[in-house]
């Protein structure tokens, strides 16, 4: 409205002007604000998405590029040296097992021990998938044993170029990751990429060595699976330029182009132009393989493919935006004049019912603001209304029916009653319970506190509920707490009712990821009878003990004579009672596991009742053999408690003979701790008297002392942490080194005197614990001595 000031009869008379656009837009508030917030949200939007699109340039983008790029291939190049310095390790680590090394220095060896080098080899190549494959190779044998082929004559050996790099001097002090190609010894396989680790055991004197291929494409996987450009190719050089790994052919003339752009040991990233190529991203990085060698990693990707899609998107961006931005105005005047119509009515309707309701009562001049607090102050109240009448509905139900299985309610007026008053759909004839209870809960209940598990609970009764709600039969589940869920069905007993039950368990396992047993009691008499079927029915859930985890158990399908206890036949006792002397633990746990067998037929009452009889009998006999007292874990009540914690058989049973074998290893040591220092004694005395003996071994000590040769074996590597092999061959070579300087004899006479009945055996053990010849052992100490 505009106010015009006239002069009339000597005054001023104030005229109004009303104009009805601007006068219905300051009526409607809410329609301006809707019309000024699309415009301004639309303009917003365009300038923000025009501004960045034409200030964002290329080079920054590259910039953006490139340093991600290199992070990405830096932290490649760390994992797959990482991954590289582990197989260096483990090939170190390997090459050095006694086993290994005394092959790889013999002379002479038997099938037997080729092929325990061989499983050797094959567990080794086993521990890690890049591993391609392992050799030992002989040199005083001229053999190979491959963990590919077995044993094989070195000229004849597949890998004659691994050969050829040991026996030339100029290749070998560069031994260590060596990059090449290997052929593969089978019909329709293509040569391999692979980086050979080399360990010599005699340096300068043979090329018995310890050889570890790993498989290059295997051990590049994170560097290749690094970025998914298009035409993008990574390539590995070592510090002597030779190519460890490329993604695609390179000429000599390429490794040196794409050396000369970067610096060894760096990283970074820069564009350049190869020869008769587009323009490249190129990124590069360096790292250390144990400060053995260097590694280069160079990725490199067309600049085309990073940016081509840039332009043109940018410019189309931009026309479309014009277009966007003036088809969006005039269909924000429309949509908004539309929209607030319905909405400007209800307004009106809303505040007169709230200004009749609550009168005298003030609202917001923002008309949005108004509908939305009395809109969310009646959904508030219906929301608090609708969740107390249910949560009070829910609890009062579950209270119900847990009391209904706990026994309160002992007449069937009282319990009809219930049923309609909470609406419990179930009929008073044909009612059984089934329960799913939790295996190893004893170990959920450790891990999560009670909400947890009564969430648990819950979502197994949904699960059940959802299951079995296309049965035409009714059902109730009742959270019973602890360890299980009891389910209040109108379902006679079936074959196919019994497969639903075993859905229901199915779910659990899938979408709970625990697993339940299933038990289903018989049917009621009459409703008074529910606690006592449900006290039943729980009972009957024990029988998983027999049954094993995860069974579905049905009283009608089992048989009702009780069986008998099992006792330990007096024949079995006598057996039991005349091996614990002997240390013979192979006897007494067969015998247990002929009883085990008998009490896997019993029920669980009696089999638990067989199992604690059985303890207590094989615990008496073992007192009697013990100079010292049983430990707690054989009281009466500890067995009881860990059979009820192992919850079934399959469990016990690993359970109880881990105890019997720990118990009968505790109390044959403590028997023969006195006699094992006398027995070592007894041995080393018999060594010097045999001593020029060439049949003196372990096997000839064992029998002079009446023990199994593995037995004696075991003894005396843990009371003198020495083999007895070592222990022999010490005593002698001791001797012979005497004899070796005290006279000028040939050297054969004198290992044959001590029991040395093959040279090149000698000349081997005596090499490596001296690290020279006799011949040159004789020389070096005479000078010495002169």
């Amino acid at each position: 409205m505009i106010r015009i000031g006239s002069y009339n009869n000597g005054g001023f008379r104030a005229m109004k002007f009303r104009l009805p656009l601007f006068t219905s837009l300051k009526r409607h508030p809410t329609y301006m604000k809707l019309i000024f917030y699309f415009v301004s949200a639309n303009v917003l939007v365009l300038a923000v998405s025009f501004a960045l699109l034409y200030w964002q340039s290329s080079q920054t983008l590259l910039e953006e590029i490139g340093d991600h790029s290199e992070s990405l291939l830096l932290n490649g190049a760390r994992n797959t040296a990482r991954l590289m310095e582990w197989s260096l390790e483990f090939s170190f680590s390997s090459s050095d097992d006694s086993t290994l090394k005394v092959n790889a220095l013999s002379d002479q060896y038997s099938d037997f021990e080729t092929y325990e080098v061989w499983r050797r080899l094959i567990e080794i190549k086993n521990a890690n998938p890049s591993i391609d494959s392992v050799y030992l190779i002989n040199d005083y044998t001229n053999t190979v044993v491959d963990s590919r082929l077995g044993l094989s004559d070195a000229e004849a050996f597949y890998d004659q170029d691994i050969i050829k790099r040991l026996q030339d001097p100029a290749t070998t002090d560069h031994s260590v990751l060596i990059p090449r190609t290997l052929s593969i010894p089978l019909v329709g396989i293509k040569a391999k990429e692979v980086i050979s680790i080399v360990r010599f055991y005699e340096k300068g004197s043979s090329i018995s060595a310890f050889v570890l291929n790993i498989d290059t494409v295997n051990l590049m996987t994170l560097l290749q699976n690094n970025s998914n450009y298009a035409n993008r190719s990574v390539t590995v050089l070592n510090d002597r330029d030779e190519t460890v790994f490329s993604s695609i052919p390179l000429n000599q003339e390429q490794i040196a182009e794409l050396r000369s752009q970067g610096n060894k040991g760096e990283s970074g990233w820069k564009l350049f132009q190869p020869r008769n190529q587009e323009e490249q991203l190129m990124v590069y990085a360096g790292s250390s393989i144990k400060g053995i060698q260097d590694w280069t990693f160079i990725e490199t990707i067309p600049k085309s493919v990073i940016l081509g899609k840039i332009t043109v998107l940018r410019n189309t961006s931009l026309i479309l935006f014009l277009i966007l931005f003036v088809a969006s105005l005039t269909v924000i005047v429309l949509i908004s004049k539309r929209v607030y119509s319905p909405i400007q009515e209800l307004i009106s309707r809303v505040m007169r019912q709230h200004q009749a309701e609550k009168p005298g009562e003030g609202y917001s001049a923002n008309e949005l603001d108004y509908l939305s607090n009395v809109f969310t102050a009646q959904r508030n109240r219906i929301y608090e209304l609708t969740e107390h009448w249910r949560h009070t509905k829910i609890l009062g139900r579950e209270r119900f029916l847990r009391d209904f299985l706990g026994g309160i309610y002992h007449t069937a007026e009282e319990i009809c009653s219930q049923f309609q008053e909470w609406g419990i759909a179930l009929p008073e004839d044909q009612l059984s319970v089934a329960i799913f209870r939790i295996d190893h809960f004893s170990e959920f209940t450790e891990a999560y506190p009670e909400k947890d598990r009564r969430l648990l609970r819950f979502a197994m009764s949904n699960i059940i509920q959802e299951s079995l709600q296309f049965s035409k039969h009714k059902l109730q589940t009742v959270d019973m707490g602890n360890d299980h869920v009891a389910v209040v069905l109108s379902a006679p007993l079936s074959e196919e009712y019994a497969k639903k039950l075993q859905v229901s368990k199915q779910l659990m396992e899938q979408y709970l990821s625990i697993g339940t047993t299933v038990a289903w009691g018989r049917t009621l008499p009459s409703l008074t009878d529910m606690h006592e079927v449900y006290m039943e029915t729980y009972e009957l859930t024990h029988e998983r003990f027999r049954f094993g985890h995860g069974a579905l158990i049905i009283k009608a399908w089992l048989a009702d004579a009780p069986g008998e206890l099992y006792h330990l036949p007096v024949d079995k006792e006598r057996q039991i009672a005349q091996a614990l002397p002997k240390g013979n633990a192979d006897t007494v746990l067969e015998i247990i596991r002929s009883a085990v067998v008998k009490l896997r037929e019993l029920p669980y009452f009696e089999c638990k009742m067989s199992l604690i009889t059985l303890f207590m009998d094989i615990r008496r006999l073992m007192q009697e053999h013990s100079s010292q007292p049983l430990p707690h874990s054989w009281g009466l009540t500890s067995i009881e408690n860990q059979i009820i914690q192992q919850e079934t058989m399959e469990n016990v049973v690993p359970w109880m003979e881990a105890l019997i074998t720990k118990t009968l290893e505790d109390i044959e040591a403590a028997r023969s701790l006195s006699k094992n220092a006398a027995l070592i004694k007894q041995a080393d005395q018999f060594i010097e008297e045999q001593l020029t003996d060439s049949n003196l071994s372990a096997k000839m000590l064992a029998d002079h002392l009446g023990l199994s040769v593995n037995y004696f074996r075991s003894l005396y590597k843990a009371e003198t942490n020495q083999s007895i092999t070592e222990k022999i061959s010490e005593k002698r070579l001791n001797y012979i080194c005497q004899e070796l300087l005290a006279s000028d004899s040939p050297i054969e006479p004198i290992i044959q005197k001590y029991g040395f009945s093959s040279l090149n055996t000698f000349y081997s053990i005596f090499k490596k614990v001296y690290g020279m010849t006799p011949a040159q052992y004789r020389r070096m100490h005479k000078n010495t001595t002169s």
